[in-house]
């Protein structure tokens, strides 16, 4: 979104960053606000009622402004600095005379006051000039001083910083040959502008940085200074240079803490009839507004968390604010009131690391703010980050148990009233905590990485001999256990491998399979499966809240008509498993755009609720190197099938490539709600 320059005002279609210096730009078509009457005016905050508005601490209402807004003006404004004076373009220097300091740029000509008034002229003055045409040239008269005249104009009265104005002086006679000149003088800074020692008129082009400078135009002896008497003297005409610029006491506040904008301008915008106003850049609406003064400010509130971008401009009220003139506009200013949140991770092993992350929504590096991740015990757990919006630590889990974590935003305590001894253990250990706090995270139990197995054969109890202390023996002892509810070519769940389970504290993931591996499309053909495999796992003592698992297998020669699974299946094992009190857990090949994964997108898109209440047990990738163990798992990186889902569980090696060829490697994370049996039959 831009600005566009044309014309002599300013655009102000959308956000964009301030016009280059000099730029003339026009005014807007947008209709921002509304309101009836002169100092009636109302308008109510452009980013909703959220944003609450008052006036600063130890501040006053400015008079006749937005609600809000105080006004003061800045008492500097008299040490305006000197501008650069410049030739107008398209003309020449006027000869200078003998003396070399009175060489000016400015162009001179042979064109006298016309009748009426002077185009351009912002003074107001009328120009004077015989109504009837001489029979001799008019600059071959010489009219006595006092019948001479003597009009200075610019062509705007107010300018970006760095633009420039033209200033024309008119006389009412020529001066060539009468040892006089036009001259023209900043008296704000007291310089020479122009000298024109011929013609009628004097044009000097000039720029400035800001302020408001005065000029007056004077017809007498060439002078380097501004003569106090014995020469004719113009109106004086004031011009504004415009600069603007927002500044906020804080640029990140905790919800519901307020942070004061100031806009400070570079003339009072009173003097030439404008206001400062600020604009919330999300709708454009204005926020408010003052009719007067250098420096705006208003203190801001927003009760939730959330950013917004501000701008301030210089431009003339009107009573419905729909085609204001706009002359300057700052720098966006964003602001934002903070939140935070925390996740994490864990492997599984007790002394391995929990790792932490914290995020906020705005940039710390310039602010009084620092990120901390704490302990159940309030304590830091890591250095607090003081740049950027992330913080990270990790954590070493130091029993079975994963701990809780929160983080907050807030202020690194001082040392300056602390002993030597706490001055040098801060300094060592960093601080414990944080004061001034912004913003806390809700607390969490960070996802741990669960090591497990599944099996055709029964861990406890099998035919052909114990598998449960093998694995053990090989690859570590394991966090769950995959098995199936019913006997097909495989054993169903047991009694003992329940009792087993529920004395190791050993999670069980049931998996129903007791169906031709064909037939996986259908609404009703879901339906009818989950209906079986619930009642198996109810009638396993298997608790309402907790997994069962379908197996999907891919196609192959096996399941040739694996491939026609559907989103109807999925839907079908969903409503029946959710049904009965369960969570659906789908085992299948989680590859985007693989058979699985296309019908999981489709069905996850007609039923949104299924990407967010059942899991994805994905076989991809299946790894084949061999010797990976409890110890030495692989990193968890689960195929994933690009649409919303919860991919929970990875089944990252077949038993053919394990060091154990009775079971299947698997990872699956603490949030998979695994039945841990407690009560033994």
């Amino acid at each position: 979104m831009v600005f566009v320059a044309v014309a002599n005002q300013l655009t102000f279609t959308a956000l964009a960053a301030a016009p280059a210096a000099g730029s003339v730009l026009h005014q807007s078509t947008v209709t921002v606000c509304s309101g009836s009457g002169e100092g009636g005016e109302s308008c109510s905050p452009g980013a909703g009622e959220s944003l609450q508005l008052s006036v600063p601490d130890g501040a006053q209402q400015c008079p006749a402004s937005g609600e809000g807004a105080s006004c003061v003006t800045n008492d500097g404004l008299g040490n305006t600095a000197a501008g650069t004076p410049s030739t107008p373009d398209g003309q020449s220097p006027c000869p200078a005379g003998a003396d070399p300091t009175l060489a000016t740029p400015a162009a001179c000509s042979d064109v006298p006051l016309s009748g009426g008034s002077n185009p351009g002229n912002n003074s107001g003055a009328p120009a004077d000039t015989p109504s009837i045409a001489p029979s001799v040239p008019i600059l071959s008269l010489r009219p006595a001083a006092s019948v001479q005249q003597l009009t200075l104009t610019s062509n705007t009265k107010a300018i970006q910083s760095g633009g420039k104005v033209l200033l024309t002086a008119t006389a009412g006679a020529g001066v060539t040959g009468t040892g006089k000149a036009i001259q023209i003088f900043d008296t704000t800074t007291a310089t020479l502008l122009g000298s024109c020692l011929q013609g009628g008129q004097c044009a000097v082009a000039y720029s400035a940085k800001a302020g408001v400078h005065n000029f007056v135009a004077y017809l007498g002896a060439p002078t380097a200074k501004a003569p106090t008497s014995g020469a004719l003297t113009s109106n004086t005409v004031s011009v504004g240079w415009l600069g603007l610029s927002l500044a906020a006491t804080q640029s990140a506040v905790g919800p519901g803490k307020p942070t004061t904008l100031t806009a400070t301008s570079t003339i009072p915008v009173e003097q030439f009839g404008y206001a400062i106003e600020m604009f919330d850049l999300s709708n454009m609406g204005r926020i408010t507004y003052c009719s007067r003064g250098t420096n705006c400010s208003v203190a801001l509130t927003q009760p939730a968390s959330g950013t917004r971008s501000i701008v301030a401009a210089i431009g003339t009220l009107t009573a419905t604010f729909s085609n204001p003139d706009i002359w300057a506009v700052s720098e966006h200013v964003s602001v934002a009131w903070l939140s935070i949140a925390i996740g994490g991770s864990s492997t599984f092993q007790v002394g391995s690391n929990i790792h932490l992350t914290a995020s906020t929504n705005a940039d710390l590096t310039n602010t009084p703010w620092s990120i901390g991740i704490f302990d159940e015990q309030g304590h830091l757990v890591a250095p607090p980050c003081k740049n950027g919006n992330t913080c990270s630590a990790s954590v070493a889990a130091t029993s079975g148990s994963t701990p809780q974590f929160s983080a907050a935003i807030g202020a690194v305590p001082s040392t300056r009233n602390q002993s030597k001894l706490g001055q040098l253990l801060q300094k060592v250990t960093g601080p414990t905590t944080l004061i001034d706090v912004q913003a806390r995270s809700a607390a969490i139990q960070p996802a741990r990485l669960l090591w497990g197995v599944d099996s055709c054969k029964a861990f406890t109890g099998d035919p052909t001999g114990e598998v449960l202390p093998g694995v053990q023996r090989a690859l570590g002892n394991p966090d769950f256990w995959g098995r199936y509810l019913t006997s097909t070519v495989c054993p169903g769940l047991s009694w003992p491998e329940i009792y087993t389970a529920a004395k190791m504290r050993m999670g069980i993931l049931p998996i129903y399979n007791d169906y031709n591996c064909s037939a996986v499309s259908g609404y009703d053909t879901g339906m009818g499966y989950a209906q079986v495999a619930t009642s198996v796992a109810a009638h396993d003592t298997e608790p309402v809240g907790h997994v069962i698992a379908i197996d999907i297998e891919p196609p192959g020669e096996a399941c040739p008509g694996a491939g026609n699974i559907d989103s109807g299946f999925i839907r079908g094992w969903y409503d029946g498993v959710t049904g009965a009190g369960y969570v659906p857990v789908f085992y299948g090949n989680g590859t985007a755009g693989s058979e699985f994964g296309a019908a999981w997108c489709q069905a996850q898109s007609e039923q949104q609720a299924i990407s967010w209440d059942s899991y994805i047990w994905s076989f991809e990738p299946s790894l084949d190197s061999g010797g990976w163990s409890k110890a030495n798992a692989p990193v968890w990186q689960p195929y994933e099938t690009g649409c919303p889902d919860h991919l929970a569980a990875w089944q990252y090696q077949l038993g053919s490539n394990s060091p154990d060829p009775d079971v299947d490697a698997d990872e699956a994370l603490s949030t998979l709600p695994l039945w841990y049996p407690t009560n033994t039959p």
